[in-house]
């Protein structure tokens, strides 16, 4: 399914957007480094053979001069978002380099730097990926020495002949909802996407979830994302839900888009349902109750009798000795009477 550009898609306009970053570093309470890069994400496109270069602008907000080290390095990846099978394979760190390896910004002024990028010519097509930092050096004070900064510029590079397309593509793995107690008359929800990169390269995703309930008409939407997936990798897209019923049923809709093109956003529809039982209040409850029982119980059997062993009542009412005297007087008077 693919739709045009619109309120779920404005999500991803973020991350498109090219704006540095401050990177600093703190110590015994001063600001000791402070400096923005700027584009903080540099996408190309290049063929099998070029060799393309891009520059980064280095502003220094401090109040002394400041001097940078270079490097190009690897992207880093837990394992966890790798997908079964895949690997990182695909890094353009090997063929970036900058111009320099040592960068000096004046005070409260910029620096311009350069990468320069050369693909080599049998470079399979797909997409590849890489970081271009900037470090600071340690700072050493009285108070020991501070540890350097660092920030990056993501670096994100389609590699194809003449004429041929990278193929972006994106599939949900699994949506879930996880139901948590912060009381006993608390439910929380956590909703949860994952989302897999199956094609050849990087892709910008991001959506919305859409929680409803029943009991109740309580509807709410929660923005994720916009977050990028490298090729060969996955991410899991989070949100909670807390206007959640004691008892009844919560239902997420997840609505993610990645960006192919400009203006086309293939978009994947996810829905999951849980129902919430207080197992814990009904628990409570069972135990109240069977207490409550056994105490009533308890009193039953401590409860006093209405009579005492010295005035035995048959069922007439009238005590034993009363009856033995009348049986002795009723003998007593037969003879006469014969």
């Amino acid at each position: 399914m693919v739709r045009r550009l619109g309120v779920t898609a404005a999500l991803l306009l973020l991350a498109t957007l090219t704006v540095g970053f401050p990177a600093l570093a703190q110590g015994a309470g001063e600001l000791t480094v402070n400096f923005v890069v700027t584009p903080s994400r540099v996408e190309l496109r290049a063929e099998p053979g070029d060799v393309i270069e891009f520059s980064v602008e280095v502003f220094n907000r401090g109040e002394a001069p400041l001097q940078l080290l270079t490097s190009v390095e690897d992207i880093e990846v837990s394992q966890n978002e790798l997908i079964e099978g895949r690997d990182l394979a695909f890094t353009a760190s090997r063929w970036s380099h900058f111009n320099a390896d040592v960068i000096e910004v004046p005070a409260e002024g910029s620096t311009e730097a350069r990468v320069r990028v050369a693909i080599p010519p049998d470079t399979p097509t797909g997409g590849y990926h890489a970081f271009a930092f900037f470090r600071s050096a340690p700072v050493q004070t009285d108070a020991g020495l501070l540890p350097s900064a660092r920030i990056g510029v993501t670096v994100l590079l389609d590699v194809a002949p003449a004429g041929e397309v990278v193929e972006r593509s994106a599939s949900v793995s699994q949506t879930a909802l996880d139901v948590s107690w912060t009381g006993l008359f608390t439910p929380v929800v956590t909703g949860r996407a994952t989302i897999d990169n199956i094609g050849d390269a990087h892709v910008m995703a991001g959506g919305l979830h859409t929680y409803r309930t029943f009991p109740g008409s309580a509807v709410e939407e929660l923005e994720v994302g916009p977050r990028m997936i490298l090729r060969g990798t996955r991410h899991t897209f989070e949100s909670t839900f807390d206007r959640v019923p004691l008892i009844g049923k919560v239902t997420v809709t997840s609505e993610l888009v990645y960006q192919v093109g400009p203006n086309e956003l293939p978009v994947i529809l996810t829905q999951v349902t849980t129902w919430i039982i207080p197992w814990r209040l009904f628990i409570l409850a069972l135990l109240v109750a069977v207490q409550v029982i056994a105490g009533v119980r308890g009193s039953r059997r401590q409860k006093p009798q209405s009579t005492t062993d010295d005035e035995p009542v048959k069922e007439s009412g009238r005590p034993k000795e009363m009856d033995k005297q009348c049986q002795e007087e009723e003998q007593e008077s037969e003879p006469a009477h014969s």
